[in-house]
């Protein structure tokens, strides 16, 4: 793609940001710290939200279980029935059968990916990184050996994660780069980085293209575009 932005993609960008304007982290009251807790925090996260689009429901769950249990050793610690109510409790009204089996199957895959964590990397995914030697291609490699965690898990993860390590950036998930595609602002992760703002904004614009692309919301941001 050309390196010239025109005034219209300008606006789009403008306007994807205004929609869903902070990183799918803040907006579940994740604090992005590139620390044990904060690093397991991202990847529980990763693994209840990217199977579901990323939606309120996965969100609150992802955020009731990284309250209660912050390290990985918490949870593996942690006995499996509390954390199945605890996502239970944070899927509103569902208390359908499926509903009480994709939480005892949450619980089972969050605590099996908290005890490899804990055995393997010490609780600390800072650990992988080193071991990968910063490589982002190797890093994925050794994120996807981990209980729950596939290649969408991998890609929710390192978009967030991309703030904190900076040989990730920049990156963009599949989601994000269609919604970026149908709107005209690139066709990959390097398009979005020409919008500035280094390896934090490009997560955020990812994150929230991504939603728009879940949310089929293309049409919206074009007029919300056009409008300003």
């Amino acid at each position: 793609m050309d390196d010239t932005l025109d005034e219209e993609q300008k606006q789009i960008a403008r306007a994807v940001l205004e929609r869903e304007g902070r990183g799918f982290a803040e907006e579940i009251g994740l604090r992005r710290t590139n620390n044990p807790a904060g690093l397991f925090d991202l990847l529980v996260t990763a693994v209840l939200v990217a199977p579901r689009g990323e939606t309120t429901e996965a969100a609150r769950a992802a955020h009731e279980v990284t309250n209660r249990w912050h390290t990985a050793a918490d949870l593996a610690d942690a006995d499996e029935q509390d954390v199945a109510k605890e996502l239970g409790a944070a899927v509103e009204g569902d208390d359908s059968a499926d509903g009480d089996d994709t939480a005892s199957g949450d619980a089972g895959t969050l605590r099996a990916l908290a005890v490899a964590v804990a055995d393997t990397w010490d609780g600390d995914l800072r650990r992988l990184r080193e071991d990968a030697g910063q490589d982002p291609g190797r890093e994925r490699a050794l994120l996807t050996d981990l209980p729950g965690v596939d290649d969408a898990v991998a890609d929710v993860f390192l978009r967030e994660v991309q703030v904190l390590w900076d040989e990730v950036s920049p990156f963009a998930d599949g989601r994000a780069l269609r919604a970026a595609s149908a709107l005209g602002l690139g066709e990959s992760a390097d398009d979005l980085a020409r919008y500035g703002g280094g390896a934090e904004k490009i997560g955020r614009l990812a994150g929230a293209l991504a939603r728009i692309e879940i949310e089929g919301a293309h049409d919206e941001v074009r007029r919300a575009a056009s409008s300003s």
